[in-house]
């Protein structure tokens, strides 16, 4: 509650705290039994203790006030449009039920009603402020947790670096020996192995460093169209592989943005990737760009691919989470539903909004026999705008680096 500020009646402060966790409840549920009976047993307190209709609307009013304020400051106009929308809509319910309520009460109340009433809010006051004590204790152990995933992540990865780099170092050693054929083979195989542990090591570190706001941005002017032209190059043979096809539209005409340009070449090969290995053989795979407002470009990368269920379009920028069964996927970087560790997306989510953009996707559903496809959207700024905690450098300006800060 802290956020919303308090009210300047002291005596209003349950009420307001449990009428904000009412509203966050419709809002995650759809479900307004929570509000149903804080707002009923507040109106019936009020009636009881002579308390006048208008006095007691201030205090939703006040929040909605208060809320409306947040949104205008901390969300995109947008989006911002459509949650004030359903903000009003959530309190002309909640004003209305008061009026109601407060009305039916008052009419039915008499002394010793009006006593009990009182006695029962006292009740349900108190039960609420346990249930948020609870829920507030719950989700301080919850941060823990997350805490203690992300150490380990952290701390797994550089602990197993040295190891695998040593494994590493054996086998070139063993590669100059000149062994035979079949002892060459091995080799290979341990070779690629190692590669692969390498990327998800890297993965790890970087998605430990997203977490606990470490990371770094060495920052140049980044043509779109050329670092993407480089990936695709890299990913010709792997698009002849598996039969697809890929174009670009309008990507020329896009202007340079200030960016880490390694950091958008992990992006960039992250996703394509991504639509390479969820396009069925024969696919077809397009990446265009355009301009849709004043200091921003917007890359989109659509595929003919199986698509997304609507439940796991948010889900999927989450870290290790998987769509579907891991049974049902193969193996590999680039084949048919190929399976991985769940990382990319999360790191590609920090990495965008590292630099002050959004990205977000667009999906029928999930349809592996009619394939309905996915589009990827990415909106980047012209001018890095890291978040708090992010360290930008310039080498193309000596002595010039900044870290944002809250």
């Amino acid at each position: 509650m802290d956020m919303l500020g308090t009210l300047a009646d002291s005596q209003d402060d349950a009420f307001h705290a449990a009428l904000y966790e009412s509203l966050i409840d419709m809002a995650q549920h759809g479900q307004t039994h929570m509000a149903d009976s804080i707002l009923e047993s507040a109106a019936a307190h009020a009636v009881a203790i002579r308390r006048g209709l208008t006095n007691l609307l201030s205090v939703p009013q006040l929040l909605r006030e208060r809320i409306w304020q947040r949104i205008g400051e901390e969300v995109d106009p947008e989006p911002a449009f459509g949650m004030l929308t359903d903000v009003d809509a959530a309190f002309v319910y909640i004003i209305r039920l008061i009026i109601d309520a407060y009305e039916e009460t008052s009419k039915l109340a008499t002394a010793a009603k009006a006593s009990e009433i009182s006695r029962l809010y006292t009740n349900s006051e108190r039960k609420l402020m346990e249930y948020a004590a609870e829920v507030s204790r719950a989700n301080r152990e919850l941060a823990q947790l997350e805490q203690a995933k992300t150490d380990f992540i952290g701390i797994a990865a550089h602990e197993l670096k040295t190891p695998l780099t040593l494994i590493q170092g054996y086998v070139d050693i063993l590669h100059e020996l000149d062994p035979n054929e079949q002892a060459n083979s091995l080799l290979e195989g341990i070779h690629r192995g190692t590669q692969r542990m390498n990327i998800i090591l890297d993965d790890m570190l970087d998605l430990s460093a997203i977490d606990l706001h470490q990371l770094q941005l060495v920052v140049k002017p980044v043509t779109l169209n050329s670092a993407i032209g480089l990936i695709l190059a890299q990913l010709k043979q792997t698009f002849a592989d598996r039969n697809q096809q890929v174009e670009t539209v309008d990507l020329e005409a896009l202007p340079a943005i200030e960016a880490d340009p390694q950091r958008m070449h992990q992006i960039f090969k992250q996703i394509i990737s991504n639509a390479i290995k969820y396009t069925p053989d024969g696919g077809r795979i397009t990446i265009s760009g355009r301009q849709p407002a004043i200091g921003r470009v917007q890359i989109t990368i659509r595929d003919t691919g199986v698509g997304i269920a609507p439940e796991d379009q948010l889900k999927i920028f989450n870290k290790f989470y998987r769509v579907g069964s891991a049974d049902l996927h193969s193996t590999g970087e680039t084949k048919f539903m190929g399976a991985g560790p769940g990382l990319g997306l999360a790191i590609v989510k920090g990495l965008i909004e590292a630099h002050g953009g959004k990205i977000w996707v667009e999906s029928p559903g999930f349809d592996p026999q009619n394939a309905p496809g996915s589009s990827f959207h990415l909106l980047l700024p012209l001018h890095v705008q890291p978040p708090p905690g992010v360290e930008i450098e310039y080498p193309e300006s000596p002595g010039r680096s900044e870290t944002a800060v809250a």
